[in-house]
């Protein structure tokens, strides 16, 4: 299986919004400042966020417009609230424990790369298909997580996408892939 077109523009897309976002307040935080020498870096960022801003603006129009000629848009913005509702669904609370010598807490190593995993799932939807792909965490015990939480996982999938009957999942390299077409 092949991340989709969508999939790959929406991997890019975080990470740019948020490192656009931080440029802005940077270069906004350094104008502020008001020295002499902080004009040129504040400039400099001011302009870098704003060729990665057009970077992502591009990404989202090349997006729409496909989404446009190929499919509907609505499918665009449920495509992308649905990935925010499962990777906020996939994710695990850590449950620390407090160290016997101080007050702080040791985070578990597992939830925090199984998590890490969980943050690069997303869905596709389309007139005739949704495609979940989720992240296979590195570790034996996220897998053992993951395949512990794969049931309610197609539930909730199934729950939220009606119009469509969900195959089981596949592995495919490093991804797990449900496949649903339309009923």
């Amino acid at each position: 299986m092949k991340k989709t077109s969508f999939m790959k523009r929406l991997s890019l897309s975080f990470p740019l919004f948020w490192l656009t976002l931080c440029c802005f307040i940077l270069g906004q935080f350094i104008k502020s400042l008001k020295e002499a020498d902080g004009t040129s870096l504040s400039l400099g960022l001011e302009y870098f966020s704003l060729l990665l801003g057009t970077i992502l603006l591009g990404l989202a129009l090349s997006e729409l417009f496909t989404r446009i000629l190929k499919d509907a848009p609505i499918n665009l913005m449920k495509s992308i609230i649905q990935t925010l509702q499962l990777r906020h669904f996939l994710y695990q609370q850590e449950i620390s424990k407090i160290k016997m010598n101080s007050n702080t807490h040791s985070p578990n190593p597992i939830t925090a790369q199984f998590n890490r995993s969980m943050r690069k799932s997303m869905i596709d939807i389309t007139q005739h298909q949704v495609a979940v792909l989720i992240k296979v965490p590195h570790t034996q015990q996220g897998q053992k997580l993951l395949k512990t939480l794969e049931g309610q996982i197609k539930e909730e999938l199934s729950s939220r996408n009606t119009a469509y009957f969900f195959s089981e999942f596949e592995r495919h390299k490093n991804g797990l892939w449900l496949i649903g077409t339309r009923k």
